[in-house]
């Protein structure tokens, strides 16, 4: 079917007096169809590509916020880790006193003007398994060591703080003690031990247990230092950890446990002397009289 096109008809038109004639034409039937004109399209289009630009560059910096936040977290999460395994160990750490809690032993080391010291304690930190038949106590030593691979680590990779756990103390022959990698990329773990007065680099309870000026096995706090390798280019610094653990456990000398249990000894003593003879002359006296009455 086809379309039918209405003709158009031209007509001269005067206005007023003068004698100007304009043509006017008119189509019957015939009206505008609706659409957009091209400008208005390309309008629309530079419009809409500028609104895209600009939510690209949001959602990608929001992208790229949220990576960065999940690095640091990710970052941050194992020296959290960290802290709360040195502050549970450090807690829980025993007097140096018989088989179970032998020798407790910080060893001060320093290589390229680095702090690289070593570690020895016996804490009740352990934790407790039924498949496992060992008991809380356990022996724990912290040092610096390697990485197990050095070629892909890097030389400004640094080393990796470990962890040493030994359960079995009453072992017929000494075992391989578990290590744990705790961190990677450390470049100083310092371990100073505070006596009362000053901070020391070093400890070891056997000599001073034999030191008749000060026999006290244990420092009255202990501050570990963790400081790690300078940041490559893009990355982020990595802050050091400081930690200071009070120690808890007391130690009480043989002189003061003697003298404690001499001095009860003897006012018990004095208490069980007092009595008798008290209850003894006021009976004795008592029946005198009362016979002689």
């Amino acid at each position: 079917m086809g379309v039918r096109v209405r003709p158009c008809v031209s007509v001269w038109e005067t206005r007023g007096d003068r004698e100007v004639k304009t043509l006017k034409t008119f189509c019957r039937g015939r009206k505008r169809s609706p659409g957009f004109t091209l400008l208005e399209v390309l309008t629309a289009t530079v419009m809409f590509a500028v609104i895209m630009s600009a939510l690209y560059s949001v959602f990608h910096g929001a992208l790229r916020l949220r990576e960065t936040a999940y690095d640091a977290f990710e970052k941050k999460l194992p020296n959290d880790h960290v802290v709360e395994v040195l502050k549970d160990d450090l807690a829980n750490i025993l007097v140096p006193t018989g088989l179970f809690a032998s020798e407790m032993l910080g060893e001060k080391d320093e290589k390229k003007n680095c702090r690289q010291d070593h570690l020895g304690i016996h804490t009740a930190s352990g934790v407790l398994r039924d498949s496992e038949p060992w008991a809380d106590i356990q022996r724990i030593e912290y040092y610096l060591e390697a990485p197990e691979d050095p070629a892909e680590a890097g030389e400004s990779s640094g080393q990796d703080l470990i962890r040493s756990v030994t359960r079995n103390l009453l072992a017929s022959v000494e075992e391989t003690p578990e290590k744990e990698s705790l961190l990677h990329g450390v470049q100083s773990f310092s371990v100073t031990y505070y006596d009362g007065q000053d901070w020391l680099d070093s400890w070891d309870s056997t000599a001073r247990a034999s030191d008749e000026a000060d026999s006290t096995p244990l420092p009255v706090a202990i501050a570990v230092q963790i400081e790690f390798v300078p940041p490559q280019t893009g990355e982020r610094e990595t802050l050091p950890i400081e930690v200071v653990v009070p120690v808890v456990a007391k130690t009480v000398t043989p002189g003061a446990s003697q003298s404690a249990t001499g001095s009860s000894q003897s006012s018990q003593s004095g208490g069980t002397s007092g009595g008798k003879s008290g209850g003894t002359t006021g009976g004795t006296s008592g029946g005198t009289t009362g016979g002689k009455k």
